[in-house]
């Protein structure tokens, strides 16, 4: 009863960094390959409507740079553009990452 409690009380070794390659090819041939595919591409799908979306925000501050009248106007138009990209770069990466959680042992890497 006491070695168990011993071995409970124990820090867990901490693991070495998995090399890529190896966990690739061990997520590869773990999932089925339809399963692989269709993660990324909603992987993918997702970072083009992720760019798409941050074009128009770029195209939009850009006219309303164009069309503001004071340096006081063009200071918050950029402020604001940029907590706005912080933010919409915040939100897309944790979208994919999520979507890349969908991969066979994707997690464990992700979450070093």
């Amino acid at each position: 009863m006491e070695d168990k409690v011993n071995q409970m009380a124990q820090l867990p070794e901490p693991q070495a960094a998995q090399d890529p390659v190896k966990w690739w090819s061990r997520s590869i041939s773990a999932a089925p390959p339809m399963t692989l595919l269709e993660t990324w591409m909603d992987v993918f799908s997702e970072v083009q409507s992720f760019l798409a979306e941050r074009i128009r925000a770029d195209v939009a501050t850009q006219h309303a740079l164009l069309h503001c009248t004071n340096p006081v106007d063009a200071q918050v138009i950029g402020l604001r553009h940029l907590h706005k990209l912080a933010e919409d770069y915040h939100r897309g990466a944790g979208r994919v990452t999520s979507l890349l959680h969908a991969v066979p042992g994707a997690a464990s890497v992700l979450d070093e």
